[in-house]
């Protein structure tokens, strides 16, 4: 577990941590400082080794490293004897603390300095040498006692032996006797320490150099996952007699429900009509065609004149007239109500002839006629306030039918139809009949068709893999499990509807992509060569975008490169391409 604290990076270590974990944190690390806490006891601290690469990480990275070592004397022995500084308190470090650690890993990557050590011991060393050199020269008389030193006599010097001497001179001085015969015996002294100090240097450097090789390998996978779209259609028979969807038979389970609502409004009367009487008056009929007395003209009841205004009249009787009684005087009767027609004395042309042959002419006015407009009930007043209706009862039927939708059924929006009952449209007053306020009832039907959803998404889930298996969307020869997204898209669809029969259209289209546990690749890759495990990774790809495999740490040989078999040593992960 790491935390982010201003420029510190503090990462908390259980008792399952591993080596390899610990180096990945401080690797990932984005801060220069790093306080590594051992809030619980860790193998990690048994062994300075453990720790001495961890600092040798830290000094590679450019990083700072200071221990927290909480109740543990033990480990806090061993940091320092691996060369981290260490600390007790549950507190972060201060920056006195952090100052010293700098200085201290400047000496650490600076060249290396002789320790007081073996400077003693090259001292120790240059003494003895010293020593057998002195042995060249006269043994020195023992402490306390003196020697003089005498002048030779050479007047009473015996010279026979010179020559004597001259040869004894070239055989090996005693004193470099002695020299060889003590860098033996030193060498004797010293030899088993260092062929035993060389051996376990040796054996320190392989045990080293093999925990690096079994502890520092760590591999970070990611493998991109494309996800391809799947879709299917199918025209399927609604049928109520079954209870689950049956591709094979192509079958649907469906039923039909019905909602009538009966709805009542008050229509205002618009019409405009009117009511009064008709003027009326007589007319005199004058036959003017002399030349032709042998005829005679007959006017019907009911015949037409029409006044110089415009105005027409209608004849009450039926009028003769001819050359012998030319002018015969007819009742008549406005054709419309109205005080208009209340005429004074004014000239008539007769229908059907020509005002040279008979005419009409009142000597007297015309009275009665009158006229009172009043409201009636016209048939736009209700057509307009059922379609008002209608919408309100459409509406409520609908969502009736609607709230039904729910649990193993659900509605298919297109199938809901509503429709008014004509006979059932009531008035309290007929079309045209006098009224202001009048009473409307309707009556409507709406139905809709519902498909049982039990079961139909696992169904569809099912159909849309099988497709997909079918088309080989990732075009590869191995036996892939496809897994099939959440966001699948349904339309069901009624095509056709008849008393005999309703056909319903499915479609339906989702993503699917190759199901793939890290569990699996991961145990197909522990243990294995470098190059059989990127064979492996090789036949993982499902998409157009390479797998990236990178592996830490960088400076690790290329020849000695393998997928480590330890727990946490490979890290997968998936990425979906869009």
């Amino acid at each position: 577990m790491e935390e982010e604290n201003k420029k510190i990076t503090k990462v908390v270590i259980s008792k399952d941590d591993e080596l390899t974990d610990i180096i990945t944190s401080i690797v990932d690390s984005q801060n220069e400082r790093i306080v590594l806490t051992f809030a619980e006891d860790s193998d990690l601290l048994i062994s300075p080794i453990n720790l001495k690469v961890i600092l040798e990480t830290a000094d590679e990275q450019e990083k700072l490293l200071i221990a927290q070592i909480i109740k543990n004397s033990t480990g806090v022995r061993n940091a320092n004897s691996a060369g981290i500084t260490a600390v007790e308190t549950t507190t972060l470090p201060t920056e006195d603390i952090w100052e010293e650690e700098i200085e201290k890993r400047a000496e650490r990557l600076s060249p290396k300095k002789e320790q007081p050590e073996k400077k003693m011991k090259q001292e120790k060393i240059e003494d003895s040498a010293k020593s057998m050199i002195m042995i060249d020269q006269d043994i020195p008389s023992p402490t306390g006692q003196q020697t003089e030193e005498k002048t030779p006599d050479f007047s009473t010097k015996d010279f026979s032996s010179v020559e004597e001497k001259k040869d004894t001179s070239e055989k090996p001085s005693r004193g470099l006797v002695v020299k060889q015969e003590g860098k033996k015996e030193w060498w004797k002294k010293n030899k088993k320490f260092f062929i035993m100090g060389g051996i376990g240097l040796i054996l320190m450097t392989f045990l080293i150099a093999f925990i690096y090789y079994k502890t520092a390998p760590f591999v970070r996978i990611r493998i991109y996952v494309e996800s391809k779209e799947a879709t299917v259609e199918k025209v399927l028979t609604g049928d109520e007699n079954i209870k689950e969807i049956d591709f094979e038979a192509e079958k649907i389970p469906i039923k039909t429900e019905t909602a009538e609502k009966e709805r009542s409004a008050n229509v205002r009367a618009t019409g405009k009509a009117y009511k009064g009487e008709k003027a009326k008056g007589n007319v005199s009929i004058f036959y003017l065609n002399v030349e032709d007395c042998s005829k005679s003209v007959t006017l019907p009841a009911g015949h037409t004149l029409t006044s110089e205004a415009g105005k027409i009249f209608r004849t009450e009787e039926s009028v003769t007239v001819s050359c012998a009684e030319q002018l015969k005087t007819v009742k008549v009767v406005a054709s419309d109500i109205g005080e208009e027609y209340n005429l004074s004395t004014t000239s008539f042309s007769v229908q059907n002839y020509a005002v040279t042959d008979i005419k009409g002419t009142s000597t007297q006015p015309f009275t009665g006629g009158m006229k009172e407009e009043y409201t009636v009930l016209t048939a736009g007043d209700v057509n307009t306030a059922v379609e008002d209706l209608k919408k309100i009862s459409f509406a409520e039927g609908e969502q009736e039918l609607k709230d039904k939708s729910g649990g193993s059924w659900k509605i298919i929006e297109d199938s809901i139809k509503s429709e008014l009952d004509k006979d059932s449209i009531k008035t309290s007053a007929k079309v045209g009949e006098e009224a202001s306020d009048v009473s409307l009832e309707i009556k409507i039907k709406s139905t809709a068709t519902f498909y049982m959803r039990e079961g139909f998404e696992k169904k569809i889930a099912d159909l849309l893999t099988q497709e997909a298996e079918a088309k080989n969307l990732f075009e590869t020869d191995k036996d892939l499990t496809l897994t099939l997204s959440q966001d699948v898209k349904t339309d069901v669809n009624v095509v056709e509807s008849t008393p005999a029969s309703t056909k319903i259209k499915l479609s339906a289209k989702g993503s699917v992509q190759p199901k793939i546990e890290k569990e699996t690749v991961v145990d197909a890759l522990k243990g294995k060569k470098w190059e059989d495990g990127m064979s492996v990774l090789k036949g993982l790809i499902f998409s157009e975008k390479e797998t990236e495999v990178v592996f830490e740490p960088k400076n690790f040989p290329e020849k000695l490169k393998y997928f480590p078999a330890k727990h946490g040593g490979i890290n997968v992960e998936f990425t979906k391409v869009l």
